[in-house]
């Protein structure tokens, strides 16, 4: 009778652990799962910083890497390929379920391939080889150093190098992507995500009209050049814009900024420039066949840029609910510049004094970023110089800065150039989150 008994507990002992290994089976799974995806949304982070980086670095006194890709879709496949083939580090998984991974690639590597593209494509006569070498005297480190960072969510952050799905972790088998509103989001509702995407659509928007300014027509003309020639196109110019749609969303999951990808067709610019130079252009320099040749620069069928956003005067309710952010979080910084020139009453005395307003605006801008205060006895100048490793992104988010036309008084050229706070927030609230997980 014992021996039958001990059976039957045995038995039962058997087909309870039968049963439970499913769940166990199960919470494996979903585990690895969860690590693939942080993996994934790691590792694209990685890229886009890096490109960020690249990108943002300074070549002339008012020309960065961003102005020389837009040379052309061959720079810029070829500079997104480089990014691409950057070593990733091995990633590290964190208790919170975030995954980190890091990259680095040397200044000198990013010159030597910056060069050999403007030997290969380059078509301007703005940026010198001299330049180009000259970026490792004016860059403080010898290596661009970044940290990506994710958590499991299968919709990838906007802004990626060409080609990045094809080289990083792939989606779980059978997994069924879907987009999510991350919980700090929801901690404030609806409301506040819908401001914040409005006001990254207007964003985008602003940037999209800056990345089309910066497509060249001529060997010496870009299409902001063209744009400052008449009062009349200045004043138009925002048109070329109207209609663009939006690509894609993505909300942070770690603070509340959102960022909305807009796009709008190659053709329409190209239509909306011959309808310019038509009725209100009065110079030679730039003909018809010169607009029709953007297809052959851009060969992409359509023109993009992302924007961020915050909820605004939502954020309030975002503190209460746990996020710490500055006084400055929510708003845009603005910084105005002057510039004359002896010619200014000349076409080309115009886009001088412009970009001399344009370059003291920037300036003041960089003034008044560094100044922010991110507690109460640190600035980011002071955090900057602490970790030397992200002033490469600081300075990346200063390049995309996002200028207004200029205004011509009394032989005097103002230009007001802007940037969302939130931008600045998001490099040194990352790196901060970083420091802590090492600590």
């Amino acid at each position: 009778m014992i021996n039958r008994n001990r059976a039957l507990v045995v038995l039962a002992a058997v087909f309870g652990l039968g049963a439970a290994v499913p769940g166990w089976a199960q919470d494996a799974t979903t585990d690895a799962q969860n690590k693939l995806l942080a993996r994934r949304a790691a590792e694209a982070d990685c890229y886009r910083k890096l490109a960020e980086t690249v990108y943002g670095v300074r070549i002339t006194s008012d020309t960065y890497v961003r102005d020389f890709v837009m040379e052309s879709d061959e720079i810029r496949a070829s500079l997104d390929t480089f990014v691409r083939g950057i070593r990733l580090g091995q990633p590290r998984y964190y208790d919170d379920g975030v995954c980190e991974v890091d990259a680095e690639v040397t200044v000198a590597k990013l010159v030597t391939t910056i060069k050999e593209l403007h030997r290969t494509h380059y078509h301007g006569n703005k940026i010198t080889t001299t330049d180009i070498e000259n970026i490792k005297q004016t860059v403080k480190t010898d290596v661009f150093r970044v940290t990506g960072s994710g958590v499991p969510r299968p919709e990838l952050p906007p802004d990626l190098p060409e080609g990045t799905l094809d080289v990083i972790t792939p989606l779980p088998l059978g997994y069924m992507p879907r987009i999510s509103v991350p919980p700090i989001w929801k901690a404030v509702g609806p409301q506040s995500r819908l401001i914040a995407e409005r006001a990254a659509e207007l964003d985008a928007m602003r940037k999209l009209l800056e990345h089309i300014k910066g497509v060249r027509l001529t060997s010496d003309t870009l299409v902001r050049d063209f744009i400052t020639e008449s009062d009349e196109i200045s004043a138009q110019a925002n048109g070329i814009v109207i209609g663009a749609t939006v690509r894609k969303r993505y909300l942070h999951h770690d603070e509340l900024i959102a960022e909305v990808t807009m796009e709008v067709p190659v053709e329409k610019v190209i239509t909306k420039i011959t309808e310019l130079h038509r009725t209100h252009y009065h110079g030679n320099k730039v003909t018809r066949t010169d607009i029709t040749n953007i297809k052959k620069t851009i060969k992409r069928e359509m023109i993009q840029a992302t924007g961020s956003g915050v909820p605004g005067r939502f954020l309030g309710n975002a503190r209460s609910a746990g996020v710490e952010t500055p006084a400055w979080f929510g708003k845009r910084i603005r910084a105005t510049g002057q510039g004359t020139d002896a010619e200014i009453h000349t076409a080309q005395g115009k886009l001088r004094a412009a970009r001399a307003a344009e370059l003291d605006a920037m300036r003041k801008l960089a003034e008044q970023v560094y100044g922010l205060t991110i507690s109460s006895n640190t600035t980011v100048r002071d955090f900057v110089t602490e970790h030397d490793e992200i002033s490469t992104q600081v300075e990346a988010v200063l390049a995309n800065a996002v200028g207004q036309e200029p205004v011509f008084e009394d032989e005097v050229a103002t230009v007001t150039v802007s940037l969302p706070a939130a931008e600045v927030w998001s490099v040194i609230h990352q790196h901060t989150l970083i420091i802590k997980r090492r600590g």
